[in-house]
């Protein structure tokens, strides 16, 4: 399997569970069918930008960073970056289209962002919708994620 799609399932992992240890990472990539080896899960931490959080429980777990911007998140703005084909406008939807196969992670990335007027998002395959709460909020985020391309 590639990297985008490694990458793309520890972005779901993370968000599933509280995972502690690159090792707890490496076994459930395992299980869901990607050979990995610690070395490799430590360069896609790096490169997703993820850090270690406190949980409400006093133990920490591997999170994306809560309103990051590119230069702080690495490779994942450069994917993001390098995913983007278009981005377009319908009223209050935003559609950004990618090259197949990487909706999902330039999705996480736009989750990432925690923008404070978008409802939700939703990433097929080469295609992400992100519902805002106006049109004028739409235009506001489709300037912001086209910022994130230069």
């Amino acid at each position: 399997m590639t990297r985008n799609a490694r990458q793309r399932r520890i972005i779901e992992l993370i968000k599933e569970r509280d995972i502690e240890t690159q090792e707890e990472l490496v076994s459930l990539l395992q299980n869901s069918g990607f050979n990995v080896t610690q070395a490799t899960v430590s360069r896609d931490i790096k490169d997703l930008g993820l850090i270690k959080s406190q949980t409400i429980s006093g133990t920490y777990k591997y999170s994306l960073v809560e309103n990051a911007r590119p230069q702080t998140m690495g490779k994942f703005g450069t994917m993001f970056r390098e995913a983007v084909v278009s981005i377009n406008v319908a009223n209050n939807i935003i559609v950004v289209r990618t090259v197949t196969g990487t909706a999902g992670t330039a999705g996480a990335f736009v989750d990432s962002m925690s923008y404070e007027n978008v409802l939700g998002s939703v990433a097929g395959d080469d295609t992400i919708l992100i519902v805002c709460d106006t049109a004028e909020h739409a235009q506001e985020v489709k300037r912001q994620l086209e910022a994130n391309l230069e």
